[in-house]
C-alpha cells in the first residue's frame, strides 16, 4: 500500500514524485494542500481516496463543510500539520497486516525555509516514533530518508549524495562513495554533503541518526 502525505510546500513537477502520487492508494493532505492538488488535478485526474487533516488555520468554513467527513480537525499547536498527518496514518491506516507499505511525503520543501528545515528533520522523529515504517520525502530533485545503524542504498554512478548528521558525537562510515567517510564526526550539517555514488549501491553506518539525500538524476559532466 502506497500512502502519500501531501504537505503545503511546493507541489511537485518532476516525474518521480508525480508518478508516486499517481500510484497512491491514499492521499492525506495537510490543511490547504488539498486545494493545490485540486488545481493540479485539472491536469492530472484527482481520483484517489483522500482526507484532509490539520488545525484548520488555512481553511475556510466553506472548505471544511464541502469536505464533509474527509475533514479531520486536530486543534492543538504542539505539532505541525505534517506530524498530525503522520499520526493519523499510523493510528488509522497502518494496521498490523503484513502487507508492504510505504509512506511518501510530498510538498515538504519550498516556500518558507523554516518549514523546509523543520519538515526534513521530522524524518528522524518519525523514524523514532514509528520504527519499521518505510518513510521518505520526495522532492523535484531527490529523496530524503532517515537512518541509524547500517544501511545499503540503491544508487547509480554520479548520483549526488548528501548526509546530514543529527548527532555530532557519533562517527559516520561509508562504502561506495567518492569521498570515503572514515569515522567522520560531522560538527556542522555541511560537512558530509555533496558526495557522489560510484556504482549501483553504497553503504552507510553510524550509531547516530542521519538524514540522507539522493538526487533523482546523475551529475552532468561539463
Amino acid at each position: 500500500m502506497n500512502i502519500i502525505i501531501l504537505a503545503a510546500g511546493d507541489f511537485p513537477t518532476h516525474e518521480v514524485p508525480l508518478r508516486t502520487l499517481g500510484n497512491a492508494d491514499l492521499v492525506v493532505c495537510c490543511d490547504s494542500a488539498y486545494r493545490v492538488w485540486e488545481v493540479e488535478s485539472g491536469k492530472r485526474k484527482m481520483n484517489k481516496p483522500f482526507v484532509v487533516i490539520g488545525d484548520g488555520d488555512s481553511l475556510s468554513e466553506v472548505d471544511k463543510k464541502a469536505l464533509g467527513d474527509r475533514w479531520i480537525e486536530v486543534d492543538e499547536q504542539d505539532y505541525n500539520d505534517l506530524h498530525k498527518a503522520m499520526q493519523y496514518v499510523m493510528d488509522r491506516e497502518w494496521g498490523a497486516e503484513s502487507e508492504e507499505r510505504r509512506i511518501t511525503i510530498l510538498g515538504a520543501t519550498g516556500k518558507r525555509e523554516d518549514h523546509t528545515l523543520g519538515n526534513i528533520s521530522y524524518l528522524v522523529t518519525f523514524a523514532e516514533e514509528f520504527p519499521g515504517a518505510d518513510i521518505e520525502i520526495l522532492t523535484d530533485y531527490g529523496r530524503f530518508v532517515a537512518m541509524r545503524g547500517s544501511r545499503t542504498f540503491m544508487s547509480f554512478p554520479r548520483q549526488q549524495v548528501s548526509i546530514f548528521s543529527m548527532d555530532s558525537n557519533q562517527p559516520i562510515y561509508s562504502e561506495g562513495l567518492r569521498w570515503h567517510l572514515n569515522g567522520l564526526q560531522a560538527q556542522r550539517w555541511w560537512q558530509a554533503t555533496l558526495n557522489e555514488a560510484l556504482a549501483s549501491e553504497f553503504s552507510l553506518r553510524s550509531e547516530g541518526w542521519l538524514v540522507v539525500f539522493q538526487t533523482h538524476e546523475e551529475k552532468e559532466v561539463r
